[in-house]
This record gives C-alpha cells, structure tokens and sequence, in this order.
C-alpha cells in the first residue's frame, strides 16, 4: 500500500511536471512563430478598412501570434494611436477568436496515430473553432449592418472612461505565465536566437510532454480523477465557463487554456459536452488582456477592447443560449474528427485551409 501511494505521488508529480513542459512548448511555438510573422502581421494590420478582409486580416495575425490576446492588446494600441479605426478593429477581433484557436488544433495531431483517443481530442479541439466561426456567421453581417456591438461599447466605454481617465491601471502579471515564459527562454538560448530551431525543438517539447500526460493519465485511476471534474469543475454550465474564463486570465491565453483539456479529452477524462462550455469561458477571459491595456488609452481603444468582450458574451447567449444551434458545433467537431480518422492528411489539410490559405488568400487579393 506505501509503495502504491508512493508510485501515484511520483506519477501526479510526473503529471504536474509534463504539464509544466507542455506549456513551456506551447510557449516557445507561440514565441518562435511571433518572432518570424510578427513584422507581417504588423505590416498589414493598417493595410485596410474593408470589414470582411479586416476580419481575415485578425484570423491571420493570430495564426502568426499564437495568442488572441497579443493580437487585441496590439489592434487597441494601434487603435489608440489613430493608426486603425473602429471600423477595420472591431472585425479584427472577431477574426482573432477564429485564429486563437489554431494551437489547440495543432496539440490534437500528436494524437494522430491512436485511433479514438485522437478522434476525442480532434474533436475536442475543434469544437472551439466552428463556436467561433459560427459566432462570426452570426455577429459579422449583424454589425456590419447595425453596429450593435460597436454602438454598445462605445457607450460603456464612455460611461467607464470618465471615472479612470488619468488614473493609473496595474496590470498584474501571471507567476504561471512568468515561470512559463522563462521556461521557454531556457530552450530559446539552447536554439542559438535560430526561430526555426526553437520552433522545431517547442514542438518536440509539446508533442513528447503530451504523449507523457496521456500515458500518465491514463496509469492513474481515471475513474476518480473524472469524478474529481464532474463534481468540483464541469459539474454545470456556469461552472465550466467561469473556470475556462479564470484559468485563462491566470495564464492569459485562450491558445494554452483550450490546449490542456485535449490531452483530458483524448485520454477519455473529459468529454465533448464538457469541454464546449469551458472553451467559451475561455473565450471571454482571452478578453481580459486587452481591455486592461485599453484602460490608459484613448476611447477608442476601451470601445475596441470592449467590443471584443461583448463579442465573446453575445456568441455565448446566441450559440450556446439557443438549442439548436448549440448543437451545430458539436455535431460539425464530431463529423471533421471521423474524416480526420479515416485520412491522416485531412486534418493538416484542415488547419492550412482554414487558417491559412483562405485569409491570405482574401488578404492577398485586396491588396
């Protein structure tokens, strides 16, 4: 019996360590990524004011900062600089929630040779995208029709601007993110400052430390550790979005938040209906990042930050809200993971399609 306790102490440590690893790999991929598209995404951020190549312009950018909160804190700052309007940013936030969701999606391959533990974590993984699209569908025509989501924000933002003007914000910084990002710092100086190289050795990291958390997942007693969800964190709705939403303002990535439930899902800890909710909390706590950068800025910048809160919250009450179209994105992530099953190139063919070629297709054509 000691020895049993001790074999599970040194497995949960051995989960805690694997975990700690697989985010210090998602970190250097998101850093790696950043570091070789950052001066592209930042070149054609201003390249436009039509809407719908501004919301691909924001799917884009993402896909190169691996973080939709890098993303938004960037467009409020140009928007607070007079650089980009509220017609072209509030489009491009909607398309940074589509873009976010590309490492999730990416964690997911490194299940591809394991059968049905790869089709749970494909479709866990992509349920967040079609939410999102979905979402877009829906708002997108909506406000480019009636501005509901920019007229809403501008006035909150009126309301809030004129308490904390000239006052100073503290943006508190995350330990987890800290000790994350000096992690990936570690690994960097091992690339020798070489994007491609610590690309490829954050992959490796992540893929290696992922195939470890399953492996150690699955040798713990699943049954107790799903108890230990269904009871505490996924027993309601409300409860998994508030975790999904505070655990990614802890860490301040949706892309970091959504990736650790797939390994869950792939090792059968987690299902599809229980992670949905917790991906939308994750949603709106990506939006936290922004909208404290947005405090010390002009107007424009709070109404931006704003507008990408209210996004978040709208597609939830919308999507989420109305039955049947709650459905839509767990029966799409569950139809796209049985093809990824039976061809091994569909899902790659995925991710380049949809995060890809279209937006740079569309971006391409309008410039």
């Amino acid at each position: 019996m000691k020895q049993s306790n001790t074999t599970t102490l040194l497995k949960i440590f051995g989960v805690l360590a694997a975990l700690y690893l697989f985010l210090v790999g998602i970190n250097g991929m998101s850093s790696a990524i950043k570091n070789m598209g950052s001066d592209v995404a930042q070149s054609i951020f201003s390249t436009t004011s039509n809407p719908m190549v501004a919301l691909f312009i924001g799917i884009f950018s993402t896909v190169l900062f691996q973080s939709s909160s890098t993303t938004t804190s960037l467009i409020v700052g140009m928007v607070s600089s007079g650089a980009l309007g509220l017609g072209g940013a509030i489009p491009m936030v909607m398309g940074a929630n589509i873009g976010t969701t590309v490492t999730n999606t990416i964690v997911s391959i490194g299940h591809l040779n394991r059968g049905n533990e790869f089709r749970r974590a494909f479709a866990a993984s992509t349920v967040h995208d079609f939410f999102n699209v979905l979402s877009v569908l829906i708002l997108f025509p909506l406000e480019m029709a009636f501005h509901g989501i920019q007229k809403t924000s501008e006035w909150f933002a009126t309301l809030i601007f004129g308490k904390i003007h000239n006052i100073d914000v503290l943006q508190s910084k995350s330990p987890i993110k800290l000790a994350v990002k000096s992690g990936a710092k570690v690994i960097e100086k091992f690339s020798f400052n070489n994007d491609i190289f610590f690309l490829v050795i954050s992959v490796l990291i992540t893929f290696i430390m992922l195939y470890s958390l399953v492996k150690l997942l699955r040798s713990l007693v699943l049954e107790k550790i799903e108890a230990f969800f269904d009871q505490y964190i996924f027993k309601t709705v409300l409860r998994s979005i508030a975790f999904g939403a505070l655990l990614t303002i802890m860490v301040q990535s949706s892309s970091i938040t959504t990736s650790l439930v797939v390994p869950l899902a792939g090792a059968g800890v987690l299902t599809l209906k229980q992670i949905f909710p917790f991906t939308l909390g994750a949603n709106i706590g990506t939006t936290i990042t922004a909208l404290l950068a947005s405090l010390t800025g002009t107007v424009s910048a709070l109404i931006t930050a704003i507008g990408h809160l209210l996004f978040n919250i709208f597609g939830i009450i919308i999507v989420y809200g109305i039955p049947f179209l709650r459905e839509i994105p767990i029966v799409c992530a569950e139809f796209v993971s049985e093809k990824a099953m039976k061809n091994k190139l569909f899902p790659i063919l995925y991710l380049v399609t949809l995060f890809v070629i279209i937006p740079l297709t569309i971006i391409l054509l309008s410039t």
